[in-house]
């Protein structure tokens, strides 16, 4: 009995320091993710529902290519509005009208 609380105790605290770090859903950490706050239509400045790297250059022009990457959570080359709201939700980032 000892042994399986014990164990469960490890698990909450595995999974309280995972949560605690404030990037739920990237593996790379983004410098600064408070200035890539922006509308998802604004970036996508052809129409086709995803923001390619040299859309989201030109909106970001400071932007390091690792945030890019980080974003593209499938790693296809491309942000989705999908990956681009789970970015701003694991950031805080409200909804920019």
């Amino acid at each position: 009995m000892k042994r399986l609380f014990y164990t469960i105790i490890v698990i909450l605290a595995l999974l309280a320091v995972g949560c605690a770090s404030g990037d739920k859903n990237h593996k790379t950490a983004i410098q600064n993710p408070e200035s890539l706050n922006a509308h998802f239509g604004d970036m996508d400045t052809d129409g086709d529902d995803l923001v390619n790297r040299e859309e989201f250059k030109a909106h970001f022009p400071d932007a390091d290519q690792k945030a890019f990457d980080a974003i593209d959570l499938n790693g296809d080359g491309s942000v989705d509005h999908d990956e681009w709201h789970e970015f701003k939700e694991a950031h805080e980032l409200g909804h920019i009208e």
